[in-house]
């Protein structure tokens, strides 16, 4: 079936961050960096509102057409969050969102997984943030014409892409888009298992 991505809008960005939270509501990270199930279900929606509107300013953002899932892409050169891009990019609207030992475990994750990034994907490279389904509309393609648009840039600059993910269901999905397995790794503070995955294009 072929679905209607575009780039995602302002007006979006609510309903997207709502079909996000609901495909992570039972994923490995989301669930360590918010373990109250009561409370991650209420804090994720503008968790994610949040991380998009980021990836608004420094990538690019694709959802469907009646936003059942969305995909945040880091555009290549901007996949390093520092400082100063956070706090341009709004993320300091992570603190007053979560207690801040919430912060710190989501904080831990990510800075662990950051040393293998740097030294697997050179730049330039797309970097996936965050791809989501709201599960009701999983299984029916909507991840695959998600991902696709920046495949498409990606293949005709020769540039590679790079994520990682906590849940080892997802790996047969990256798998069948050309992903290769570059790292399975387990996060020291928490036990979590993380992949890292790269899809790379002949010249």
């Amino acid at each position: 079936m072929n679905y209607l991505i575009h780039k995602l809008c302002e007006y979006e960005v609510k309903a997207a961050s709502e079909s996000i939270a609901s495909a992570f509501m039972h994923e490995p990270i989301q669930t360590y960096f918010l373990p109250d199930e009561r409370i991650r279900k209420e804090k994720s929606p503008e968790h994610f509102a949040i991380l998009i509107r980021y990836c608004m300013l420094f990538g690019e953002v694709y959802t469907s057409a009646n936003a059942e899932g969305a995909v945040l892409w880091l555009r290549p050169g901007e996949s390093e969050i520092t400082r100063e891009k956070a706090e341009k990019g709004g993320l300091a609207l992570l603190l007053p969102l979560v207690e801040k030992e919430a912060l710190d475990r989501f904080n831990a994750v990510f800075e662990f997984l950051a040393p293998y990034h740097k030294k697997d994907a050179a730049e330039p490279h797309w970097y996936t943030f965050v791809i989501g389904v709201d599960p009701p509309f999983q299984g029916h393609g909507i991840g695959k014409a998600l991902m696709n648009p920046v495949m498409e840039k990606a293949c005709k600059t020769n540039t590679p892409i790079y994520l990682e993910t906590a849940d080892p269901a997802n790996i047969p999905f990256y798998q069948k888009l050309g992903f290769q397995m570059v790292r399975e790794l387990t996060h020291p503070g928490s036990g979590l298992k993380l992949w890292t995955l790269m899809k790379t294009f002949n010249s």
